[in-house]
């Protein structure tokens, strides 16, 4: 029997084509994306971030450059609730 990853979409999942998806939904995912590691990083998602086995603090500090920069291009795009 082959195993499934538990990230994965079941078979019955609706699927879309990349195409069919608008560019403020891509880059807002994108921001949600970096946003969330960005904080795992900073150890926010433990009780105590001083003591997270995910703090990292350099690789938030890119997560986070990562995230201004693209919200920094594409705010234009996104409406007023990103500016």
């Amino acid at each position: 029997m082959t195993e499934t990853p538990d990230n994965a979409c079941p078979p019955d999942a609706p699927h879309r084509d990349l195409a069919d998806v608008p560019a403020t939904e891509v880059i807002s995912r994108a921001v949600v994306m970096l946003m969330s590691a960005a904080a795992e990083k900073l150890g926010l998602a433990s009780a105590d971030p001083e003591d997270s086995e995910n703090r990292d603090l350099d690789e938030a500090w890119r997560l986070i450059t990562a995230l201004a920069g693209l919200l920094d291009g594409s705010t234009q795009y996104l409406g007023p609730h990103a500016a």
